[in-house]
């Protein structure tokens, strides 16, 4: 992996943060057993910030994202915990009060475009869906007002107008992206929540989105919650970094932080699997095995089955929290309580 070339302006952090989550519990009823997918996770996410939660596929960053914008559906369930957006707690919001801040204030961004567009609808017709369903001043708009609006959006994100009137089917994967990102940036909303926004594009397109996103971050100031397991991507895009494994958040530090400086043992391999795209060849190293089930999970530190420097005994019986270890840098890890003390003493 190259050295990554610096974001746009650093975010612009306020006191209080925009989004706080604290101690999320999300679980999966299962005939097999209670999944617990997201374990007492907990971070902030400021005003004008990208804040990225990386991770192996299954460790529950989607689930995170979908638990913050109350779109999860059985058998998943929040058993407790907060998501304190502007210091309401989105978990206690009834329908219409959701429905009030949705799109308006917190919009998501899909994964899979395809998936997430109507293919018996023009974009245009979704896009002014989504103006009609939440924004009350539409209600005295005419359906050509409406789908002025929807040319600007398109036009706003690089699609040509008159594709107002094209069906999903008749755009490429790349455009197809861009209509999603259109629907949510509709209502100028605060937070953008972007799950895998460039799953199955090629290099090329992904570029060119990750460009169009951080042009649009740049002129509207919304913050966004970035999703992924490409950790090349994620250190290039976002401010701060989260890496989630098995249910649970591991590190948490500023990008550069994450990148030049990795602490927990997941975080480093995890770094080391990703192929330099120039200078001399290297081996690569993989992380052996696989996540664990979370049905029947290990004892202790979940990733010291993984991991070939754990500490016999301790690693195996006492699970590890997020403890800081330097400036705005966490993680959750026995093997750095060396480091943990030493900045408890100097202070």
């Amino acid at each position: 992996m190259t050295q990554p070339m610096p974001t746009f302006d650093q975010a612009r952090t306020d006191a209080e943060p925009l989004l706080s989550v604290r101690d999320l519990v999300v679980e999966y009823h299962t005939q097999r057993g209670l999944v617990r997918a997201a374990d007492h996770v907990s971070f902030d996410l400021h005003r004008n910030e990208v804040f990225g939660l990386a991770g192996e596929s299954g460790c529950g960053k989607s689930t995170v994202a979908h638990a913050i914008t109350r779109i999860l559906k059985p058998p998943a369930h929040i058993a407790g915990g907060q998501v304190l957006f502007d210091e309401v707690d989105v978990l206690k919001l009834n329908d219409d009060q959701l429905r009030d801040i949705r799109w308006r204030r917190i919009s998501i961004v899909f994964q899979s475009a395809m998936n997430a567009l109507s293919p018996v609808l023009t974009v245009g017709t979704q896009i002014a869906d989504a103006l009609q369903a939440h924004e009350n001043g539409t209600a005295q708009m005419t359906r050509r007002q409406v789908l002025d609006r929807a040319r600007e959006l398109l036009d706003l994100v690089g699609i040509d107008p008159d594709r107002v009137n094209s069906y999903p089917h008749q755009l490429s994967g790349g455009m197809r992206q861009r209509v999603v990102i259109a629907i949510a940036l509709a209502l100028n909303p605060e937070l953008i929540v972007m799950d895998e926004p460039t799953t199955a594009l090629d290099v090329v397109v992904q570029k060119q989105i990750m460009d169009q996103i951080r042009e649009l971050r740049n002129q509207f100031g919304f913050s966004i919650l970035f999703i992924s397991h490409d950790l090349s991507l994620m250190v290039e895009f976002s401010d701060r970094v989260g890496i989630m494994y098995a249910g649970e958040l591991v590190e948490v530090a500023p990008s550069q932080a994450i990148f030049n400086d990795p602490q927990h043992p997941y975080t480093v391999r995890l770094m080391n699997s990703f192929p330099t795209l120039s200078g001399p060849r290297v081996e690569l190293f993989g992380i052996p095995g696989s996540p664990p089930d979370l049905i029947t999970p290990p004892p202790g530190c979940r990733f010291h089955p993984r991991c070939d420097v754990a500490l016999a005994g301790r690693c195996q019986t006492e699970r590890p929290g997020l403890q800081p270890i330097g400036a705005r840098h966490m993680a959750a890890c026995h093997l750095l309580d060396d480091k943990i003390v030493n900045k408890e003493d100097a202070s």
